[in-house]
């Protein structure tokens, strides 16, 4: 996905990891996000308003992803209401966790911050470089560097 496009499919991730961010004016990443396997992604308001994204997603390794696009998202629902209630779940869990991470990123210091990643998703943490690490927490990758060497040594 570019910035500047429609987002005309929603990706469900059966294999691989994939990054969701923008970039600001200086060209610097803030990453949104990961997903991996078995997780949703893309940009929902573009997706619905048909509103040009503000994000890319970008591979961080190899990566099979499933698409469906929103006639066969309607669709799904029509057919399927319980996937709706899964899907409605599914986002009300997405939006929880969305506002508790904006709370830490105005309540926890960076090195707060990794450690709450690092406990919330070890499955991911390994897969990621430093340097997109430092863009989701939101420090530089050299900040990056001496908080994880901080981390290990205890």
């Amino acid at each position: 996905m570019q910035a500047g496009d429609v987002t005309k499919y929603e990706y469900f991730i059966t294999k691989g990891c994939l990054k969701v961010y923008t970039l600001d004016e200086d060209g610097a990443p803030h990453i949104s996000m990961f997903a991996i396997e078995d997780y949703w992604t893309g940009d929902m308001a573009s997706f619905i308003t048909k509103e040009p994204t503000r994000y890319f997603i970008k591979a961080t390794e190899d990566s099979e992803l499933l698409g469906i696009s929103r006639a066969n998202y309607e669709l799904l629902f029509q057919e399927i209401p319980k996937f709706e209630r899964f899907y409605r779940n599914l986002y009300q869990r997405s939006l929880i966790s969305y506002i508790r991470r904006s709370n830490q990123g105005l309540s926890l210091t960076a090195e707060e911050r990794y450690i709450e990643y690092k406990k919330k998703y070890p499955n991911i943490v390994n897969r990621i470089t430093q340097k997109d690490l430092a863009g989701y927490i939101g420090i530089t990758p050299e900040f990056m560097s001496k908080i994880i060497t901080k981390v290990n040594r205890r």
